[in-house]
């Protein structure tokens, strides 16, 4: 397919464009949450005194790394979407010289970051039931999760696939 205008896109590079602009918003979407329920847990979280103090910086290291991820995945996606939305669907288009930052939002909201946001439930839930002394419950939810964790990294991979082979 030939482009008529020298501005104008192909089918191939049209999708392109609409996928890298709907990954741009649906990391922005899901890093806002995510960062911001991260935080909110930090804070309304109720300690016990028993609670180790090994568990609470873990959930702290956690909570920081969650929050700086998503934060920038937040902001690459800020930054670049106006841009793309701005300059429209052409050759001229930001989302072929930004391609590797906004694959890198991409990556961080929904890799990186849901893999540490299901850890730091996982936390959460062992600090709730080991302050009432059922750590069994801890360690079954936090496994459950993990389980929850496998399943959604191969959906991941199945459909970084399908996505490849519609380019293709």
């Amino acid at each position: 397919m030939t482009c008529e205008h020298r501005g104008e896109l192909s089918m191939a590079e049209k999708y392109k464009y609409d996928l890298s602009k709907a990954q741009l918003k649906a990391s922005s979407r899901t890093s806002a949450l995510l960062a911001g329920f991260a935080m909110v847990a930090l804070v309304e979280l109720q300690y016990d005194a028993k609670t180790p103090h090994w568990l609470l910086i873990i959930l702290g290291v956690v909570t920081a790394l969650l929050v700086s991820v998503h934060l920038l995945a937040l902001m690459m996606s800020t930054c670049i979407l106006p841009y793309m939305e701005a300059s429209g669907p052409s050759q001229d288009s930001p989302h072929v010289r930004l391609k590797f930052y906004i694959d890198l939002s991409w990556f961080f909201s929904t890799c990186v970051g849901l893999i540490l946001f299901l850890i730091e439930i996982g936390i959460i839930f062992y600090v709730k039931f080991q302050a009432v002394g059922f750590e069994e419950a801890g360690y079954v939810t936090t496994a459950i999760l993990g389980m929850v964790n496998g399943l959604k990294q191969l959906l991941n991979s199945s459909e970084q696939n399908l996505a490849m082979m519609k380019i293709v």
